[in-house]
């Protein structure tokens, strides 16, 4: 079986201790028998359909269109009036 070493954050230490022993297994067992499950799952998990749909928005917006800021200190001021009226508004309702 091949063998391999991990360097891990001396921060991840108690986690791991409390894993393995929630699962009865040393810590090097656990990561093997964590890995192996993660590998396996992988390929039926479920899609991530609000990450999928950020995605396809995030795509979309790439694309453009694209304006130009003629004014950019006008522009900032635009944007925060509009942030400032939407957080009354929160505030209100």
């Amino acid at each position: 079986m091949p063998q391999f070493t991990i360097d891990l954050p001396d921060e991840l230490m108690p986690v791991l201790i409390r894993r393995a022993q929630a699962w009865n297994r040393s810590i090097e067992r656990f990561l093997s028998d964590y890995i192996v499950m993660c590998l396996e799952n992988e390929e039926e998990a479920p899609a991530d359909s609000a990450r999928d749909a950020l995605e396809d928005i995030l795509e979309e917006r790439d694309k453009g269109p694209f304006i130009t800021i003629d004014d950019p200190v006008a522009f900032s001021e635009g944007i925060m009036a509009k942030v400032r009226a939407r957080l009354e508004g929160v505030a209100r309702g």
